[in-house]
């Protein structure tokens, strides 16, 4: 068996990313830390000290002291962390295992929330769709039914849509599609993309504007990132005003390429800025929902231009507009 004293040993578990603390059982002092367990101590000097004058957390002092015959775990929370906490009881030795399992927690609340979330997305179209076909059901006048079966089928695109939106992200989450770059026409790809939106600028009258070169290139997924800019274009035309424009501009160095799609909508609060592009995020739920959309297309944007190694921005003032900056290097 390998000794505490044993420089290899003591090496490996100092560089642990999590802490270890070795207490001897008899003396109740404290005879190792490794790096990570530092933060709990009150100083530095520590060795040869009983662990209750030198660890600064009540609630792991109190597991080193139960006089336990198995192996002792808990969670705790300190300083805005969850640990994992277990004692095990070796040989004379209490070695007292803490793990930081925060990540694991926000994760698992960011699985419940997004359950919710597309229970809560599938649920109002799902009732809607129901409504709509009892109404089919009992009603003889054709004009009413025909009203219904719009309404049935505009809810039936909706979870369509979700559905599409979710299974790109799961793809695009779960690294399945792996980015394919090439060099192609980036004017061409927004001119196709205005071509396959214009029916939605009918009812404000609003102007999309290509600024891009004719002959301009760009190295990327050529599929990912129409669906990306594609997202943009689509929110900018549906978030916009009466007779408002929608302006797409790319700039390129020797490093980067940044695209850039600006309207003169309705902007976005200062406050939310920072959650835009998270999933199911809205700004406006009830203006959301009348308007349109999954909810999931700024975070589909995000993860497309990080699967190429870029970043995605906006500026933005309420009232006067967005400008959403899609950065990706050229290499």
């Amino acid at each position: 068996m390998v000794k505490i004293n044993d420089g290899i040993l003591i090496t490996f578990l100092d560089f642990l990313k999590e802490g270890i603390i070795i207490v001897d059982d008899e003396t109740k002092t404290i005879e190792f830390v490794n790096r990570f367990a530092k933060k709990f101590l009150k100083d530095e000097d520590y060795i040869g000290k009983n662990f209750k004058e030198v660890i600064e957390n009540d609630y792991i002092t109190s597991l080193i002291s139960y006089n336990q015959e198995k192996d002792v775990k808990a969670e705790v929370n300190i300083d805005n962390q969850k640990y994992l906490i277990n004692v095990y009881r070796i040989e004379g030795k209490k070695i007292i295992h803490l793990q930081d399992i925060t990540p694991f927690e926000v994760y698992k609340q960011a699985k419940k929330d997004f359950v919710s979330n597309v229970s809560h997305e599938l649920k109002t179209p799902i009732s809607v769709l129901k409504s709509a076909v009892e109404t089919i059901e009992e009603e003889k006048d054709p004009t009413m039914i025909k009203k219904f079966v719009e309404i049935a089928k505009k809810r039936i695109d909706q979870m369509d849509h979700l559905i599409n939106d979710l299974l790109i992200l799961a793809r695009l989450e779960s690294q399945e599609d792996q980015v394919k770059k090439e060099k192609y026409n980036l004017y061409k790809q927004i001119e196709d993309i205005f071509e396959d939106l214009k029916h939605l600028t009918v009812e404000k009258n609003i102007t999309l504007i290509n600024n891009i070169p004719k002959n301009f290139e760009v190295y990327a997924d050529e599929q990912k990132l129409s669906i990306a800019l594609k997202n943009l274009v689509e929110n900018s035309i549906k978030y916009n005003k009466q007779d408002g424009k929608v302006i797409v501009n790319a700039t390129k160095d020797t490093k980067n390429t940044v695209i850039t799609v600006e309207d003169t909508g309705i902007g976005i609060p200062e406050e939310s800025i920072p959650f835009i592009f998270e999933r199911f995020y809205r700004v406006d739920k009830s203006r959301s929902r009348n308007i349109g959309g999954t909810g999931l297309g700024l975070s589909i944007v995000k993860h497309i231009t990080e699967a190429h190694k870029g970043k995605v921005w906006v500026e933005s003032k309420l009232g006067e507009g967005s400008k959403f900056h899609l950065k990706i290097p050229n290499n």
